[in-house]
């Protein structure tokens, strides 16, 4: 497909993963007064003003599930690029409880001027990325790689030679992840939110 301003941009929300480091469904954990899931669909609705997906098993919202062998998340990208033909794609993780719509809109204008894959400088997400034939091409590529190392978001970035977009500096905090109870605390002392 050739890239063009009229290319789709739909959102989805990375919520597949085991969660094992954090010990609990990461997905499920309560903020501002919903799911981190929810707070993360929500954003992305806002943000794009249409329908978005959840990679992953969640009945309660449109959802996409991981058709291949759980390999993180990239096994939800490819299941996503697969079901969402013909469009762009902005990923955003779950665990990301700061990002925000400023940032959304940062990436998505700059989509808006040359549509694209890109990603963000010192995080990698969120990202967006063509559903073309090259990019699922260059994606099982990347997963059937023998060392799980190999296996990474940045390596598939690198493959398709996404466009690395220099975050302005009072976007970077919101660009932080949480992978472990601690990283979930400590995100919660900084925003005061309650337990």
């Amino acid at each position: 497909m050739q890239s063009n301003s009229l290319a789709k941009l739909t959102g989805v929300v990375l919520a597949g993963g085991k969660s094992q480091r954090m010990g609990t469904d990461k997905a499920a954990l309560q903020w501002q007064g919903s799911s981190l899931l929810k707070s993360r669909f929500t954003l992305l609705e806002t943000a794009l003003n249409t329908e978005c997906y959840v990679s992953g098993h969640y009945p309660g919202f449109r959802h996409i599930e991981d058709s291949n062998e759980p390999m993180g998340p990239l096994s939800g990208l490819h299941s996503c690029l697969q079901a969402l033909p013909e469009q762009f794609c902005l990923f955003v993780p779950v665990d990301m409880p700061l990002l925000n719509e400023p940032v959304l809109d940062f990436m998505i204008n700059h989509h808006r001027i040359k549509p694209g894959n890109y990603y963000c400088s010192n995080s990698v997400f969120p990202i967006i990325v063509e559903a073309s034939e090259n990019n699922l091409r260059c994606l099982s590529e990347v997963l059937s790689l023998p060392i799980a190392k190999q296996r990474s978001i940045k390596a598939f970035l690198n493959l398709i030679q996404a466009t690395e977009l220099d975050v302005p500096k009072e976007f970077e905090s919101a660009l932080v992840n949480t992978n472990t109870p601690e990283q979930w605390q400590s995100i919660k002392d900084k925003v005061g939110e309650q337990q």
